[in-house]
C-alpha cells in the first residue's frame, strides 16, 4: 500500500474513529484502524464490538492495500506530524508502515487484517431519513437524563420511538425523564421502538454535521441499528429489554405552576448549589409563593444558602425539595426567555419552554425531614 493524503483529511478521519478505536477489543487486537482502498478511495474502519464506525476518504492512491495499525500511537503522530501532506507506505509482503510528512519518518509495526473484525453491513428494509440539525436536537435534549448505572442497563440507553410521522426519544435514570418529539416529512417504513445506548448516540451527535445540514438514514434490526450520513457510517448493537411506557409518567395534572425567567433562575440553583452538592442527593429546597421562590439549602459541615427569584406563581404556596443537579441538567440544555414548571404537592414536576414545545422534562421529588 502506498498513499498520500492532504494532512486535513486523514486527521479529519482519524477524529472520526478516535473514541471507538481506542478501546480494547475481547480479541487478540488492541485498539486498532483498519485501512484499505477500495473504488478509488480509502476506507478506515474502527470496531469494538458494541460500536462500529466506517468512512471514505479521498486520498492518492499509488499502490492499493490493507493494513490494520494500533490507533493509539498513529493516531498521536498524525496529529503532531509537521507537514501538509502525509504519506503512507506498507510493502505488500511486510509488517511495517512507513509514515513520511515533511522531515519526518516513523515506521509502525502492522497487525494482521484477518485478525480486525470488520464493521459489518446491514441491508435490512426498515428505515427512515431524519434532517441532522433534528436529530442532534433529539440526542442533546435527552440523552444526558439517562442512567449511568450498569446494573439496570435498558436505562443506560436512550429510547428512539418512531410512529408514521413523529420520532420521540426519550431518556431517563428514574428519577428525572427527558422528552423530546419530532415531526418528519416522509414516515418511516415500519413502526420503531429500540433502546440505543448513550455511547452511541453521543458519537453520532459527535459526528453530526453543524455547518450544513445532511439527511440521515437509519436502519435496523431486532439487534442493531445503523446512523449512515455522508461519508459516514456507524452501527451499534441495541440494548435488549423492555422499555417503560414513559408517556404514563407525565403528570396530566397540576396543583400549581410557575413562569420563571430562565438566566435569572439558572444562576440562583447553580449558587445554591455550591452548598448542596455535598449534601446527600444534592438537595434544594424550593418555597414557592405568589410572587417568589425561594431557594435554601443547609449543610450543617459549611452553612447555609438561600436566595429568591420572582415568579410568575399559579395556585397554592407550597414547599417541596429536589435534586439540584437535575434542575441544574434541564436548564443548561434550555434556551429562550422563560421555563414554565407545572407542579404538584408531592409530585413530579413538569419542566417546558416557551419556545421548544414538544420538549418534556420531569424530575421526582425528594423527600425530606423538613
Amino acid at each position: 500500500m502506498h498513499i498520500t493524503f492532504p494532512k486535513a483529511n486523514l486527521q479529519k478521519a482519524i477524529n472520526v474513529l478516535q473514541k471507538v478505536s481506542q478501546n480494547k477489543t475481547s480479541s487478540n487486537l488492541p485498539g486498532a484502524i483498519y485501512i484499505t482502498t477500495k473504488n478509488g478511495q480509502v476506507e478506515l474502519q474502527g470496531n469494538d464490538f458494541e460500536l462500529g464506525i466506517r468512512l471514505t476518504i479521498d486520498g492518492d492512491i499509488k499502490e492499493p492495500g490493507t493494513l490494520v495499525v494500533g490507533s493509539r500511537y498513529f493516531q498521536e503522530l498524525i496529529r503532531k506530524l509537521p507537514g501538509d501532506t502525509i504519506e503512507l507506505y506498507k510493502p505488500e509482503d511486510g509488517n511495517s508502515l512507513t509514515i513520511t510528512s515533511g522531515s519526518s519518518e516513523f515506521n509502525l509495526v502492522t497487525l494482521h487484517p484477518d485478525d480486525f473484525s470488520l464493521v459489518e453491513q446491514i441491508h435490512d428494509q426498515d428505515h427512515v431519513n431524519i434532517d441532522s440539525f433534528a436529530m442532534k436536537e433529539l440526542i442533546d435534549l435527552t440523552n444526558y437524563a439517562a442512567a449511568t448505572d450498569e446494573d439496570r442497563p435498558v436505562f443506560t440507553g436512550a429510547l428512539l420511538e418512531i410512529k408514521e410521522n413523529e420520532v420521540t426519544m426519550v431518556a431517563t435514570d428514574t428519577h428525572r425523564m427527558a422528552v423530546k418529539k419530532i415531526t418528519i416529512d416522509e414516515p418511516a417504513t415500519t413502526p420503531m421502538r429500540a433502546i440505543i445506548p448513550t455511547k452511541t448516540l453521543a458519537e453520532v451527535s459527535r459526528l453530526l454535521p453543524t455547518d450544513n445540514p445532511a439527511m440521515i438514514n437509519i436502519i435496523w434490526n431486532r439487534t442493531q441499528i445503523v446512523f449512515n450520513f455522508e461519508s459516514i457510517y456507524i452501527i451499534s448493537r441495541l440494548i435488549e429489554g423492555t422499555y417503560p411506557e414513559y408517556e404514563k409518567v407525565i403528570p396530566s395534572q397540576f396543583d400549581s405552576s410557575a413562569v420563571i425567567d430562565r438566566r435569572e433562575f439558572a444562576g440562583a440553583v447553580d449558587r445554591v448549589s455550591l452548598l448542596a452538592k455535598d449534601i446527600s442527593y444534592n438537595v434544594i429546597r424550593y418555597d414557592w409563593a405568589e410572587s417568589n421562590v425561594t431557594l435554601s439549602t443547609q449543610n450543617t459541615e459549611i452553612g447555609m444558602a438561600k436566595e429568591d427569584v420572582a415568579v410568575e406563581f399559579k395556585g397554592t404556596p407550597f414547599t417541596i425539595s429536589f435534586n439540584g443537579r437535575y434542575i441544574s441538567d434541564i436548564l443548561r440544555h434550555s434556551t429562550g426567555d422563560n421555563i414554565h414548571l407545572f407542579l404538584k404537592q408531592n409530585g413530579p414536576v413538569v419542566i417546558r419552554q416557551d419556545n421548544n414545545p414538544n420538549y418534556t422534562y420531569v424530575v421526582t421529588p425528594v423527600r425530606t425531614n423538613a
